[in-house]
C-alpha cells in the first residue's frame, strides 16, 4: 500500500502553542501540555488519556505577544512575557483524534490527542485567532532572520533571541533551527 502525504489546507491556521492546559474529567482536574492551537482546536500532549465521546471543559491561558519585527536587539534581550497580558480562555473540547499508543509503562505519555473545540464563544475564538496571527507573523520574521544569518553578528544575536522567545530550544546549528521553523511554518496552513 502506498502512503500519500496529505497536502490540503486546514480549516483554521494553527500555531505552535507549548502551554499547560487544564481539563476536567469525572470531577478531577488534569494537566496536559498543548503543542499547537487554532481557532478550531488544539493538539494535547503529556496526558495518559483523554475522555472519548464527551465534551470536556478546558482552561487555556493564551499569551499575548507583540510583533517582534519592531524590536531591536536590546528590546528582544529584555523581553519578558510577564510584561504582556495573558488571557484566560474557557472552552469545551471533544477528542477527534488519538495519535500514538499507551501500551507499555515506558510509553504512557506517548499518546497525543487532537481536540476540537465543541463549544467556543466568539470572544474566545478571536483571542486564539489573534494569538495565531501574531505568532505566524513572528514566525515569518524569524525565517527572515535565519535567511540573513550570515549578514552580521547582530543578525545572529537577534535570531537566537527571537527563537528563544518563541519557544525554540537552544540549538547547536542554524540548520536545525531552520528545519524546525520551516516545519512549523508549513504546519500553519497545511496538514
Amino acid at each position: 500500500m502506498i502512503q500519500r502525504e496529505r497536502s490540503y489546507q486546514r480549516a483554521h491556521l494553527r500555531a505552535p502553542y507549548r502551554e499547560p492546559v487544564l481539563f476536567g474529567d469525572e470531577g478531577h482536574i488534569h494537566k496536559g501540555r498543548a503543542l499547537n492551537i487554532s481557532e478550531g482546536g488544539l493538539l494535547l500532549d503529556q496526558v495518559p488519556s483523554f475522555p472519548a465521546e464527551a465534551e470536556v471543559p478546558l482552561l487555556l491561558h493564551i499569551p499575548t505577544y507583540p510583533y517582534f519585527k519592531n524590536f531591536n536587539l536590546l528590546k528582544m534581550k529584555t523581553f519578558s512575557r510577564d510584561l504582556f497580558a495573558t488571557k484566560i480562555v474557557r472552552v469545551k473540547g471533544l477528542m477527534v483524534r488519538r495519535i500514538g499508543t499507551t501500551t507499555s509503562v515506558d510509553q504512557i505519555f506517548a499518546a497525543r490527542f487532537g481536540i476540537k473545540f465543541a463549544e467556543i464563544g466568539a470572544h474566545e475564538q478571536k483571542i486564539i485567532g489573534d494569538y495565531v496571527s501574531v505568532f505566524a507573523s513572528n514566525l515569518i520574521y524569524l525565517q527572515m532572520l535565519i535567511d540573513s544569518w550570515n549578514t552580521d553578528e547582530d543578525m545572529k544575536m537577534r535570531t537566537k533571541e527571537l527563537a528563544k522567545i518563541l519557544g525554540y530550544a537552544e540549538i547547536e546549528r542554524i540548520s536545525e533551527l531552520r528545519q524546525q521553523v520551516s516545519h512549523d511554518y508549513l504546519s500553519l496552513q497545511w496538514l
